[in-house]
Order: structure tokens, then C-alpha cells, then sequence
């Protein structure tokens, strides 16, 4: 395997490692009503954790804006419903 292609294979890995290093940098702390997230050293950045929130956050919108979620019944995915005559 080439160098480029195993940086490429290995990014999900490098990219989920800097995630979680940012997340253990956080303190929470609450003011009043709201949570407010800050850094506990101000070496480490917190932009990818600011940048998962809003994702979700975004989906969260998304699925509101839609409607709700309809129920989901994982016989509707089987492709053969009831039992087989042979």
C-alpha cells in the first residue's frame, strides 16, 4: 500500500482520535438555565466538537421540519413475509 493511500485509509482513525482528544478538553459548567462548554487548556481547540454539535443540531432541524419520525417495523424490510411452502 502506498503512504497516500494508507494517510487516506487511516484518516477516519486520525480524524476520530483528534475528535475524542478535543472532547476530554472540555469542562461544562452552568449559567442558570443554560450549559456552557469551555476549554480546560487553551492549546487544544474545540472546533470539531463545535462543528459535530451543529451537525446534529442541523439534523435534529431537518427532522423536525419534515415531521416526525414515522414507526419503524423491521418487517417492512424483510423481503419475505410469512413462512416459505415448499
Amino acid at each position: 500500500m502506498s503512504q497516500a493511500k494508507r494517510a487516506e485509509y487511516l484518516r477516519p482513525y486520525v480524524q476520530t482520535s483528534i475528535l475524542k482528544t478535543q472532547m476530554t478538553n472540555l469542562i461544562e459548567e452552568s449559567e442558570g438555565a443554560h450549559l456552557v462548554v469551555k476549554q480546560s487548556s487553551k492549546r487544544i481547540k474545540k472546533d470539531k466538537v463545535s462543528a459535530l454539535i451543529y451537525g446534529l443540531y442541523y439534523c435534529k432541524m431537518e427532522e423536525d421540519r419534515r415531521g416526525s419520525r414515522k414507526h419503524f417495523d423491521v418487517k417492512d424490510l424483510m423481503l419475505f413475509s410469512g413462512s416459505l411452502k415448499v
